[in-house]
């Protein structure tokens, strides 16, 4: 039995859909569309985004991010123990994915722990993310931390509905719903996804959401399990990465 963290109502387990690949398909919920929706996203930042030849994801160049995130240290973190630079996974290798219907789900966790196993230019781009909202979000949900995930919702073929508060994470057998949602992509109110088109927005969960354990992602009667799967590259990568920057080797 699976308790709300937020109503103290219990819930029993969704019914488990059967999740694709973990590799994106060119042209669906990937790196490239959420690349432009991010470009259009942050494009008042003062940031300047092009596409990087290595992994099709935008750049944000480092000397900008100081300036983009106000000076916002990271969230305290004590898995975050190696600086950024010297990851080399892509977004979707740190992301969870769900689909219902014609509506994808792509969920980024932007905790330092997690953005740090990333190439540079993504964790660059990343960790600007979190740092410009971070302050702000945990100050309209009057907690002292939150965890902040990036949400891309895609449509291929037809406009389809959301409903943005129905995303909801199962974390240590407790259901936990969003504190806050900030869009970040034009038509994010509107709660429909155009064909083709890809919407952004930063949920800010509370803090208790464990990434080192096992994470859930549910929209409505659709539940993803693929933190399961996720969970052990990133730790085999921090090992990586915290060898590369013993020897100052960063790729």
């Amino acid at each position: 039995m699976i308790a709300d963290a937020k109503r103290t109502t219990g819930g029993g387990p969704l019914p488990h859909r059967a999740m694709p690949g973990r590799r994106a398909t060119p042209g669906r919920t990937g790196s490239v569309p959420i690349a432009l929706a991010l470009a259009l996203a942050l494009g008042g930042c003062g940031l300047i985004f092009q596409e990087s030849e290595s992994s099709g994801a935008p750049m944000v160049p480092a000397e900008e991010v100081a300036e983009a995130t106000g000076g916002a240290e990271p969230a305290p973190d004590s898995a975050a123990d190696f600086p950024g630079g010297y990851g080399t996974l892509r977004q979707e290798e740190i992301s969870m994915r769900l689909r219902r219907g014609e509506l994808e789900v792509l969920v980024t966790p932007l905790a330092e722990s997690v953005t740090r196993t990333t190439a540079p230019d993504t964790w660059e781009r990343l960790s600007a993310l979190a740092g410009t909202h971070r302050s702000s979000l945990r100050d309209r949900t009057g907690a002292d931390a939150v965890q902040l995930f990036l949400v891309a919702l895609y449509s291929e073929h037809q406009a389809v509905p959301f409903e943005p508060d129905d995303l909801t994470l199962v974390s240590r057998g407790l259901r936990f719903r969003p504190l806050e949602i900030r869009g970040l992509t034009p038509g994010w109110d509107r709660l429909r996804v155009g064909p083709r088109e890809t919407l952004l927005a930063i949920y800010a969960f509370p803090d208790q959401v464990d990434l080192e354990r096992e994470v859930e992602v549910e929209y409505q009667e659709v539940r993803s399990r693929e933190w399961e799967q996720v969970l052990p590259v990133v730790q085999a990568e921090r090992g990586r990465a915290r060898a590369r920057a013993g020897g100052g080797l960063r790729y």
